[in-house]
């Protein structure tokens, strides 16, 4: 499963990176993640909501994808291993537009199988600079909707001194969610052959 999630972010981030006109001139990237089990608390297979339980007792809802193809092998009481990672990464470009893209991919565990699989959402947000005021390390920049942000540049940020107005801002941010049902003996069922 964790082959399966970081291969899918990659991807993801690859895919993103590579479909810029030029090359990032500066970059940093920023990964946390989270693995825990959870129990199914209540799940309603007309609306697809499942409500899950966390260690600590806390609920979350979510829907479950359109394409999970057994949820009819699933109860309240069972178990998942859960992993859940958010990616971001920043980059500066020479020139080009403000736009923004996106996308979601789901991969599910096949008819028949042990009930988990992936979800991966990733946003892109390129933000056109229109402004620098170098004495305060302040840009001023302008998203895909034409709304501006002023935002203070870190003094750690050594690229600060190469932006320049029409250079852009791109920011990937990639959110992805494992989860596995948990054989009733304690590990997690797998159906990927050897």
């Amino acid at each position: 499963m964790k082959r399966i999630l970081f291969a899918a972010i990659l991807t993801s981030l690859t895919a993103i990176s590579t479909a810029a006109d030029k090359p990032p001139q500066a970059s940093a990237v920023a990964v946390q993640e989270s693995e825990a089990i959870v129990e199914l608390v209540s799940i309603d297979r007309k609306t697809r909501h499942a409500t899950v339980r966390g260690p600590t007792g806390a609920t979350f809802t979510f829907v479950v994808p359109a394409e999970a193809q057994n949820l009819d092998r699933v109860k309240p009481g069972d178990k998942f291993k859960a992993r859940y990672t958010e990616a971001l990464a920043l980059s500066l470009n020479k020139g080009g537009v403000a736009s923004e893209s996106g996308g979601r991919t789901v991969k599910v565990a096949p008819k028949g199988g042990t009930p988990g699989g992936t979800i991966v959402q990733t946003k892109q947000i390129t933000a056109l600079i229109t402004a620098i005021d170098r004495p305060t390390r302040t840009i001023t920049v302008q998203g895909p909707q034409k709304n501006e942000m002023a935002l203070k540049v870190a003094d750690e940020v050594k690229s600060f001194d190469d932006m320049a107005v029409g250079d852009t801002i791109g920011i990937t941010y990639v959110e992805a969610v494992a989860l596995q049902m948990i054989a009733e003996g304690g590990s997690a069922k797998s159906d990927a052959k050897k």
